[in-house]
């Protein structure tokens, strides 16, 4: 029987003193002093951003067991409903798991973070997949660039929320105050606005420097007679059209400048730059949906297309200068147990992976300064001497500790690759319904999931 949500809260907070989340049995990890705000000597060593954003899934998930780390207790196990003492402990994931992908909207994402007490996710999310974790059997290359690298134990998404919020924070510090958002047609009346997203994006910093940058998004042809839906948008991207991991579009100062839109990419581009020298300072690079870890999409087919990006900057001629961040867009519906930060009414969400590989990222290392989207802007900004756009980022640390620019330059990585690894779609996206009622009063009238919305089907004239 589904039970309100209220009823839930009270329940939870009854039960409190008999919680099960590892909330309650671990202390929080030690908060390290605030960088400083000043440029780091030595920061211009860096001349190229490479920074790579994959889905969906969060720190527990992927490095819960990493040594070093602050992972998942070993006291787990979280309440199948709230307060009962019917509880899920973490396991590792079976293979193939989960089929289905599990809820990550705002209001699911504040149901599992149950005002702080990280206990909700069994029944917010509809699954006990949400407590699977993957290790270095599923994910050997991460973990060779975490081992090797720095691994970053207390970075967190930036929204708690889904996709769309979080890829907006990637690029101006604040996510307009949407949540899953799936086309410009629906951001507009979104947002009331047909100017789309009217705020200041990065880009705009960028151009009164004249910093060189490009969004680089992975695509391929439409297969004839695909239906023309959000999968085969996501699957088969165009890198100029909105969508909810390419925000760009959505901003009228980009979308109506056809010099900024010459530099939203397909990927094949980032290899033919390499080659050809003229890899821009600052790169995104956006997988489609075969390659991004989605649920159900394999972890390991993600693994090996990130590789093979890594992999071609090491071995070119820009590696000597360049830093890779290598994150993830948000928790996409798995447990972690580390309650956020609350630095506003939006952020932080629930920690995600973040791996900074470079010839001066310390070696070997575990950072546990705290983190988001907007440090990596931070980052950015430090280095190129701008204007931040937000509190958000003006207040946010700048990766700093990640880096030892004192040290001897460090040799790239290059992991083989097997030559029979192939990207494939699984095209069912459905999403495990919540064990108990939760309120959804935003953007149900599109349709869909509140992860993945329904969007209207391709029109020549509206992206």
């Amino acid at each position: 029987m589904k039970i309100l949500v209220g009823t839930l809260i009270s329940l939870a907070i009854l039960g409190k003193a008999a919680t099960w989340g590892a909330a309650a049995t671990a202390a929080p990890a030690p908060q390290k002093p605030r960088e400083s705000r000043s440029q780091r000597p030595g920061l211009d060593k860096i001349r190229h951003v490479v920074w790579i954003i994959q889905e969906n899934h969060s720190f527990d998930n992927y490095f819960g067991t990493f040594p070093g780390a602050d992972g998942i207790p070993p006291s787990t196990c979280l309440p199948k409903m709230p307060g009962s003492k019917d509880c899920v402990r973490p396991f590792h994931m079976p293979a193939g798991q989960p089929l289905l992908d599990l809820e990550h909207s705002w209001e699911t994402a504040h149901a599992a973070y149950d005002n702080g007490r990280m206990d909700g996710f069994v029944w917010a999310e509809g699954s006990p997949y949400t407590m699977g974790y993957y290790d270095d059997h599923d994910i050997p290359n991460y973990w060779k660039y975490a081992r090797h690298f720095t691994l970053c134990d207390r970075f967190f998404s930036s929204e708690m929320s889904g996709s769309s919020p979080n890829h907006v924070y990637t690029v101006a510090a604040q996510s307009g105050e949407i949540n899953n958002i799936g086309s410009l047609r629906q951001l507009e009346k979104w947002t009331d606005d047909p100017d789309g997203f009217s705020f200041a994006s990065i880009i705009r910093r960028f151009a009164g420097q004249n910093i060189t940058w490009k969004y680089y998004v992975e695509t391929r042809p439409l297969p004839r007679g695909a239906n023309p839906n959000l999968l085969s948008r996501m699957a088969y991207p165009n890198p100029k059209v909105f969508t909810l991991w390419n925000p760009l579009p959505g901003f009228k100062g980009i979308r109506e400048n056809p010099s900024r839109m010459r530099r939203l990419v397909p990927q094949s581009q980032y290899f033919q730059d390499l080659k050809a020298g003229t890899l821009p300072q600052v790169s995104w690079l956006i997988p489609d949906f075969q390659d991004s870890e989605h649920p159900p999409e394999p972890v390991g087919q993600g693994m090996w297309y990130v590789t093979r990006l890594i992999n071609a900057l090491m071995q070119s001629r820009y590696w000597h200068d360049s830093v890779i961040f290598l994150t993830w867009d948000d928790y996409g519906g798995f447990y972690d147990h580390v309650e956020p930060p609350e630095v506003d009414a939006y952020g932080y969400g629930p920690r995600v992976p973040m791996m900074v590989i470079s010839p001066y990222a310390k070696l070997h290392y575990v950072s546990h300064y705290t983190y988001d989207f907007t440090s990596v802007l931070k980052f950015i900004e430090q280095r190129w001497n701008l204007k931040h756009l937000t509190a958000r980022d003006g207040r946010a640390n700048g990766m700093a500790d990640c880096f030892d620019f004192t040290q001897s330059p460090a040799a790239p990585l290059v992991i083989s690759i097997p030559a029979n690894v192939r990207s494939h779609l699984l095209p069912v996206h459905i999403t495990y319904p919540p064990w108990v009622e939760l309120p959804h009063p935003a953007a149900m009238h599109f349709g869909g999931s509140q992860a993945l919305p329904k969007v209207p089907p391709l029109s020549s004239k509206t992206p």
